[in-house]
C-alpha cells in the first residue's frame, strides 16, 4: 500500500489502556469538582441563552459560533446561543443527514471527508479529516454535554451503552451499512467540488490524486461491509476539556491500519475508548460501595459495643 499521507506525530504517541483510564477518571473528577460545572449544565439543559458560560464555553468555541446566532439553514430553526452543532440535531439539519434514530440518539456521517488526500493544505498540527474509513457519530438527543457530565453516566452509564447498542443495531442489517458508506462518499464529493472550485486550485490536489480518493473508497467498500460491530471499531470520546463541540458525541470508525491509511491520527491520544470509561465507572462505584460497606459495619459495631457495656468489650459474667 502506498505511505501514510499523515502518520501520527511523534508527540501525539497512543496511551496505554491504563493510561486512557487514567486520563478519563482524573478529567471528570477535575470538571465535576469545578464549582462553575452544576449550575452551567443546568442552564445549558433549559436553553438558557442569557447565562455567561465560562467552563462549558471556553474561548466560545464549544457552542455555536457567535456569529451564526439568530441564523440557520432556510427552513429549520435558527442557531440561539447556547446551541451547539449538535443539539436538537433534527431541528438544525434536514433529515437525509441522519442515518438512524432510536428512542434516545441518532447516528449521523461526519461532515468532514475521512480522507486527508483532499486537505493538502492543512496544518499538520490540525488534521481537519476523519479519524477513519467512514468516519461515523452517534449523538444524544438529550443534552448531555460530554462523557464528564453527570448524566452521561447516572443509571449504571445508560447513555453511553445506548449509543454503543444504537450503534451495533444499526450495523446488524446491511442496508444500514449501505447508508453509511453513501454518506462518506457524499462528503468525499462535496469536499472533491470544495476544491476544484477553489481558486486558485491546490497544486497538490491533483486529477491522479482525486481519482486515487475514489478508486481508494471503492476498493475497502467490499471488506468495510464484512466488518463486526463487536470487534472491528472504535468507539471513542474526546473527553473534556479535548473536546470542541459542547454536546456530547461517540466517535465511531474502523480501527484497522488500512482503513486508517489517509485519515488522521493526531486525535488518537485523546480518543477515549468507551470501555475504558465503563471499566472506570464500574471500579469506582465498586470501590464506593465497598467503602460505603465498610463504614456500616465499623458503625454498627461501634453501635452493638455502645449499647452492650458502655463502649467497652462486653464480659462474660455468667462463670
Amino acid at each position: 500500500m502506498r505511505s501514510c499521507v499523515n502518520p501520527p506525530r511523534l508527540g501525539n504517541i497512543v496511551p496505554t489502556y491504563k493510561e486512557y483510564k487514567d486520563t478519563y477518571r482524573k478529567q471528570r473528577n477535575d470538571f465535576r469538582s469545578d464549582p462553575r460545572a452544576l449550575p452551567e449544565l443546568q442552564a445549558w439543559r433549559n436553553l438558557d441563552n442569557d447565562y455567561h458560560y465560562q467552563l462549558l464555553n471556553p474561548g466560545g468555541k464549544a457552542f455555536v459560533h457567535a456569529s451564526l446566532v439568530g441564523k440557520g439553514t432556510e427552513g429549520f430553526k435558527p442557531w440561539a446561543r447556547a446551541d451547539t452543532y449538535f443539539s436538537e440535531y433534527a431541528e438544525h439539519y434536514p433529515a437525509s443527514l441522519i442515518l438512524s434514530e432510536s428512542d434516545h440518539s441518532y447516528i449521523i456521517g461526519n461532515k468532514a471527508s475521512y480522507d486527508g488526500r483532499q486537505y493538502p493544505l492543512a496544518l499538520t498540527e490540525k488534521r481537519p479529516e476523519g479519524q477513519g474509513y467512514c468516519h461515523t457519530l452517534v449523538i444524544p438527543k438529550a443534552r448531555v454535554y460530554n462523557a464528564v457530565d453527570p448524566l452521561a453516566t447516572f443509571g449504571h452509564c445508560f447513555v453511553l451503552k445506548e449509543l454503543r447498542a444504537h450503534f451495533y443495531d444499526f450495523w446488524s442489517k446491511m442496508k444500514n451499512r449501505e447508508a453509511m458508506l453513501a454518506r462518506a462518499h457524499d462528503a468525499l464529493k462535496e469536499r472533491e467540488s470544495a476544491l476544484i472550485h477553489q481558486s486558485p486550485r491546490p497544486a497538490e490536489y491533483t486529477d491522479a490524486v482525486n481519482a486515487d480518493v475514489f478508486s481508494d473508497f471503492q476498493r475497502l467498500k467490499p471488506v468495510f461491509k464484512q466488518l463486526k460491530a463487536e470487534k472491528d471499531f472504535v468507539f471513542g470520546f474526546h473527553v473534556f476539556p479535548e473536546n470542541t463541540i459542547g454536546h456530547l458525541h461517540m466517535h465511531v470508525f474502523p480501527h484497522h491500519d488500512y482503513f486508517r491509511e489517509y485519515s488522521t491520527r493526531d486525535y488518537d491520544y485523546k480518543t477515549v475508548p468507551l470501555q475504558a470509561i465503563l471499566d472506570v465507572e464500574d471500579e469506582d462505584q465498586s470501590a464506593s460501595a465497598k467503602s460505603t460497606s465498610l463504614s456500616s459495619s465499623a458503625e454498627a459495631q461501634s453501635t452493638t459495643r455502645d449499647e452492650s457495656s458502655n463502649g467497652f468489650p462486653a464480659v462474660n459474667t455468667s462463670a
